[in-house]
């Protein structure tokens, strides 16, 4: 089979299947031609007529000058040359055949073989070739040109004659209208195939468009189309839905409209991030705060990667966001409770230090005193050395409530209640009185009696006992008037509070220490150093803050706000 095929059309490979299967037909009309000529030759011999035996090696001979031609892929050439072989052949035997001949149906062979070879794509030449049969036919039957003189026939010559020509007439007809019929049939299986391949491939597209989406939406993926030289972006539905806006909005974005919704803080790093992938047109990821149809910020990790025209420059940029909101806010809080755990690793070396040294201090004091009293015999001095002892003990048990209170604010949660400010701060100062002796101060509250706060009592109690006692241990009570004032009003959702005294006051260079832990602002001061911190650290713990105003000699205000509603 491939030796036939090498021969009708040679070696050289054919891409199109169209271009092949009429290449094909050609050189199997060319040998159709050659073995017509050759069965008339040895007919025409048997019956003793000769007149057209050099026409038919004519025929023969450019027939096999088709063949050459369509080997060599001069397709038109050898489709013009064969066609006006076979019809100005067949107009000349036409013209001397005994009109019983039938002859005539050549030229219906002609004529569909000419619509065939040119086919709809070269229709000007097949129609041509389809009209030119019918002229020729008719003139023929018309007129009697005498090109050739007419051989005589005998009776049974016309008759053989007649049944050759019809046989190879109607064979030729068949043979063109099968080729007609197996071109439509394989057009018909081409495009079945083609109908199930394609179907196949939208069931797959689908498959992979339903994967894709399922992908996206698991990664909670947005995708944006940038096309850079029209500066429009398209955004998917899910990116819409991202920022909460429909999937309706949103319709004309461009990259200004874009970058007006990235955080100002955001913007800069965003334009580098752009400026540098349009320069190198290396792929990119940018961690963004984004705003929202709702008017909050949102952290989007935004990845993408460009296309690039004939020129080199971006043509398009293909990103997508990717909601990492959740995982920033858990890195900040991570970060927060790290730098927490930091301050309480240090803050615990420096307590661990100060809190031995503090009680080291009052029960080396109590050893000495228990040696001094067992070395005398003296009633009175032994008296003396137990008061000291009660001092003492009375220092290292304010110590220890120091401690419990700081303990008890780190681990505790907030338990919030209601509570009368004025009540609750009347009672604090009714059982510190009880506690503090030969310290005869004024105390004063100016606080309405209506005023009510919502807030930890039981921390806010720490935080009075602790500014209380700290104006009766440093004032001055050699001064006509001593006094402490607690005074509190409401603005607006903040309840401020004043303890303020006319005691021995804080020198200016201590104001920014006071609040750190072991802090003492003089030699003389009675206190660990504990009380201002846990102050500071429980106003913390309730979303309120601390300040002071104080000059030495000249008294303390201490200024604490706080939340109204916790």
């Amino acid at each position: 089979m491939s030796l036939f095929r090498n021969f009708l059309v040679g070696k050289a490979t054919i891409t199109s299947r169209k271009e092949f299967k009429y290449a094909m037909l050609r050189g199997q009309f060319a040998c159709i031609i050659c073995g017509v000529a050759l069965f008339y030759t040895l007919l025409d011999s048997l019956n003793g007529v000769a007149v057209f035996i050099p026409w038919y090696a004519l025929l023969a001979f450019f027939s096999l000058v088709t063949l050459f031609l369509n080997r060599k892929k001069y397709y038109t050439a050898a489709t013009i040359l064969q066609l006006l072989l076979i019809n100005c052949l067949v107009f000349l035997f036409a013209d001397v055949d005994h009109p019983n001949g039938s002859v005539f149906l050549f030229f219906m062979t002609c004529a569909s073989t000419g619509l065939i070879l040119f086919n709809y794509y070269q229709r000007t030449f097949s129609i041509l070739f389809a009209l030119l049969p019918i002229s020729l036919g008719l003139l023929a039957y018309n007129y009697d040109l005498k090109i050739i003189p007419p051989p005589l026939y005998e009776e049974n010559m016309i008759r053989i004659n007649f049944i050759a020509n019809f046989t190879i007439g109607i064979i030729s007809n068949v043979f063109v209208v099968y080729f007609l019929i197996n071109r439509n049939y394989e057009t018909e299986k081409t495009l079945r195939e083609s109908e199930k391949h394609l179907i196949k491939i939208s069931a797959d597209l689908k498959i992979s468009e339903e994967r894709f989406a399922m992908a996206l939406t698991g990664t909670r993926a947005g995708i944006y189309e940038w096309k850079v030289k029209n500066n429009a972006i398209y955004v998917s539905p899910y990116w819409k839905k991202l920022l909460g806006y429909e999937e309706k909005e949103l319709e004309d974005l461009t990259f200004e409209l874009y970058l007006s919704f990235i955080h100002p803080e955001d913007i800069s790093s965003a334009k580098q991030t752009i400026e540098s992938h349009l320069r190198n047109h290396l792929p990119y990821q940018n961690e963004l705060r984004v705003r929202t149809k709702s008017g909050t910020f949102k952290w989007f990790l935004d990845s993408g990667i460009s296309k690039l025209d004939e020129e080199g420059n971006t043509s398009i940029v293909i990103g997508s966001i990717i909601d990492i909101d959740e995982r920033k806010k858990a890195e900040e809080e991570l970060a927060l409770k790290n730098d927490q755990l930091a301050k309480t690793n240090e803050e615990l070396d420096r307590f661990v230090y100060s809190a031995s040294h503090d009680m080291r201090a009052p029960l080396s004091s109590l050893l000495g005193l228990i040696h001094l009293s067992e070395k005398t015999d003296r009633p009175e001095e032994v008296i003396i050395y137990l008061q000291m002892m009660k001092d003492r003990i009375k220092t290292m048990e304010g110590f220890i409530k120091e401690v419990t209170d700081y303990s008890r604010n780190t681990r505790l949660d907030l338990a919030p209640t209601q509570i009368c400010l004025y009540d609750f701060v009347k009672e604090v100062v009714q059982n510190l009185a009880y506690a503090i002796v030969n310290k005869k101060v004024r105390i004063g509250i100016d606080i309405d009696t209506t005023l009510m706060v919502i807030t930890d009592a039981s921390r806010l109690k720490v935080v009075f006992n602790n500014l209380l006692s700290n104006a009766y241990k440093y004032h001055n009570f050699e001064q006509s008037d001593p006094y402490i004032v607690v005074s509190a009003i409401k603005r607006g959702e903040i309840i401020l509070i004043t303890v303020k005294d006319n005691g021995q006051g804080i020198a200016a260079e201590h104001h920014t220490r006071i609040f750190e832990m072991f802090y003492r602002a003089s030699e003389k001061s009675e206190g660990s150093g504990l009380g201002l911190y846990i102050v500071k650290e429980t106003l913390d713990k309730l979303r309120g803050n601390i300040s002071v105003r104080s000059t030495e000699e000249n008294g303390a205000e201490f200024t604490v706000t706080l939340p109204a509603n916790g």
